[in-house]
């Protein structure tokens, strides 16, 4: 992808993928230091994927430059996905697969 040429999601936009897919295999989530438990995680991870609209997902804000530079040349922003029950996790997705929800 060429630098610069990614579409701009705003940190705090509610956002969805644009269509179903599975799990890409670079996307890896934050530690969370074991507050959340791998299943769950993966399940949070492959429902957002799918398209669940039980899950939601926003962008991240990143506080450090340099990690912000390389996720947009890879053109992957960081994504909180938080299902009813208040669990969260943080993981990486791509800009492009991403739309904003109303």
């Amino acid at each position: 992808m060429a630098f610069g040429l990614a579409k701009h999601l705003a940190a705090g936009t509610k956002v969805r993928v644009h269509s179903p897919m599975s799990v890409p295999a670079w996307s890896i989530w934050d530690d969370d230091k074991g507050r959340t438990s791998t299943p769950v995680k993966k399940r949070l991870q492959a429902s957002f994927f799918k398209g669940d609209r039980k899950v939601v997902a926003e962008v991240m804000y990143i506080s450090r430059e340099s990690e912000r530079e390389k996720l947009r040349r890879k053109g992957h922003v960081k994504v909180r996905v938080r299902d009813a029950s208040g669990t969260c996790v943080v993981f990486t997705a791509e800009n492009e697969a991403l739309t904003k929800t109303h």
